[in-house]
């Protein structure tokens, strides 16, 4: 099987089951996770962004990543400020401005880092 067909069998599983997808594809085995890490084929993602404009996509369009937390070092979603969502066939929850946490998974593991929490005024 091409890498290519895999990629397009990779991103249906990710269309159906959201972003929940990401991770247990990039558990299941080195090449899923190789395929799944790639920026391109997050960014591909499963909104359609052709109904925005390029200053729009240049903006918003940031694909997370994955990142270890700083103080209990597990695997977390971290992302970019920007549209917020599942995942799921081009559902958009929300839009997020504020990163409170940056480097940890939690506010808990934010503070039992040592750091105080205040929520921050929008």
């Amino acid at each position: 099987m091409t890498p290519e067909i895999l990629r397009n069998i990779l991103m249906d599983v990710v269309k159906e089951d959201g972003d929940v997808a990401f991770f247990r594809l990039s558990l299941t085995c080195r090449l899923f996770h190789d395929l799944v890490s790639e920026a391109s084929f997050r960014k591909k993602g499963v909104v359609n962004w052709s109904a925005y404009s390029s200053n729009h996509k240049e903006m918003y369009r940031v694909p997370y990543k994955l990142t270890n937390c700083l103080w209990c070092g597990d695997l977390f979603k971290d992302f970019p400020p920007g549209y917020i969502g599942d995942g799921k066939k081009a559902i958009l929850h929300g839009f997020s401005v504020i990163k409170e946490f940056e480097g940890y998974c939690s506010a808990d593991c934010f503070i039992c880092d040592g750091n105080h929490y205040s929520p921050k005024e929008n």
